[in-house]
């Protein structure tokens, strides 16, 4: 283990100067990474004299090849412990970091010393991950939170843009989604559950040192949940036994309260037959977002359950009323919603190649149609789950979950890169703190 530099740091004002500001000194008291997850760092530290008003502690991967892309980042410091207990996240297996701290009070800024951070440790089974760069120059840096899917073993794990997994943990059977929690303290995790059979709700805090088993009032969550501020998780739950019945939304606060704002079923969209398997919450308008493969449609509905509009299946009759456009594929998963009206999905396909759809949504209070952009094919035959997601630089990242394959496309869909890993789901983050680029 390397030494550690813990001396404190003293910088005084100028001599001469009438006011003196006061001196920086800094302690720090813990210096480790987390024996629960060996990639998360953890530092404790205190400034001598007044409290900063804001902090943040800077960390970089040491003797960094150029080509690397996630060289280390810069952890937010929560300011109400009188620790200021910081984790730096995002860390490579087996590697040595250096960071430093840098705090502001009363105007001035203090920069601590530089601090070496013991080398992580490593990951005994966690899945192996392949990349194929086509275009280094085009990468989006960040992370893409994913899960193992009906691989095993069962899992949650978060890969960074070089292909490197930099968090682990056990998830429940099949684990369809994982997801950071809006604040990013903790990654919850979901069952597939799909024949209602038993299903499982998990969450772990980002140090590991939390773990919630078996989420009271989740017990029937099935394929997919997303995320909300205030820490909650908004689950899709199956109503009653059987196959493919109606579904709930269900809500679960912090404090463990659940309630049901509305059902996902006849009342939103025409179907005999239900299957929804995907759901994201949209923050800009407080709504969400639903796919139902079994009518082949997507809606978009209030928080309160008021449908906004229906895209694919039976649009005559349909509670959206004219607020409905119908569409031609077979079988939809993934998809992401932006606010300027960009609609990507995957379409797994009854026969064939799957497909990833962009269309141009116009959504009015009396009018709703949809137009298509591109329809993107990789001559892939994804016959489960199944996502997408537009990146906030204009590249797309397409999951093949049976495949095997994170895809990585540029903005005139050619590749970027490619990681070969059997996955369920996957979220892309531009960093580790913070709310997500898509719930």
């Amino acid at each position: 283990m390397r030494a550690l530099l813990l001396a404190p740091f003293v910088l005084l004002a100028s001599p001469g100067c009438e006011t003196r500001a006061p001196p920086c000194e800094f302690t720090v008291s813990k210096n480790e990474v987390s024996a629960k997850l060996a990639t998360v760092g953890v530092v404790e530290w205190s400034l001598a004299g007044a409290a900063p008003s804001s902090a943040k502690i800077v960390y970089q991967l040491e003797d960094a090849a150029r080509s690397i892309l996630n060289r280390g980042g810069e952890a937010p410091v929560p300011l109400g412990r009188a620790d200021h207990r910081t984790l730096l996240l995002g860390l490579k297996q087996s590697s040595d970091y250096t960071f430093h701290i840098e705090a502001t009070r009363d105007g001035q800024s203090c920069v601590s010393p530089t601090y070496a951070l013991p080398t992580t440790g490593r990951f005994a089974t966690s899945p192996p991950v392949t990349v194929k760069v086509s275009r280094a120059d085009a990468r989006e840096p960040g992370f893409i939170v994913t899960s193992s899917g009906t691989s095993v073993p069962d899992s949650a794990f978060i890969i960074d843009a070089d292909g490197a997994i930099v968090w682990y943990a056990d998830g429940p059977l099949n684990t369809t989604r994982a997801l950071m929690d809006y604040e990013g303290e903790n990654v919850w995790m979901i069952a597939l559950n799909v024949l209602n059979s038993g299903g499982e709700m998990r969450a772990v805090s980002m140090d590991g040192e939390r773990e919630q088993r078996d989420v009271a009032g989740l017990e029937f969550a099935h394929h997919d949940f997303t995320v909300m501020p205030g820490g909650k998780v908004a689950a899709l739950v199956w109503r009653a036994p059987g196959v493919d019945p109606e579904s709930d939304l269900v809500i679960r606060a912090p404090d463990g309260t659940v309630h049901s704002p509305f059902t996902i079923g006849r009342n939103l969209y025409l179907s005999d037959s239900f299957h929804a398997n995907a759901i994201h919450y949209l923050p800009f308008d407080d709504s969400f977002t639903i796919s139902d493969r079994n009518p082949n449609l997507f809606v978009k509905v209030s928080a309160t359950g008021t449908p906004a509009w229906q895209l694919g299946g039976v649009c005559d009759g349909a509670p959206a009323g004219n607020r409905c456009a119908a569409q031609d594929w077979r079988v939809n998963h993934g998809h992401h919603l932006l606010e300027d009206g960009t609609f990507v999905l995957f379409s797994n396909g009854a026969s064939g190649s799957s497909h990833v759809i962009e269309l141009a949504l116009d959504a009015q209070p009396g009018s709703f149609s949809a137009t298509l952009v591109e329809d993107y094919s990789d001559n892939v035959s994804e016959r489960t789950l199944g996502d997408v997601q537009r990146l906030p630089g204009g590249n797309t990242l397409v999951t093949y979950s049976g495949d095997g394959a994170i895809v990585e496309l540029d903005s005139s869909w050619n590749e970027v890169q490619r990681f070969t890993v059997r996955v369920g789901y996957s979220s892309w983050r531009p960093t580790l703190y913070g709310p997500p680029a898509r719930p």
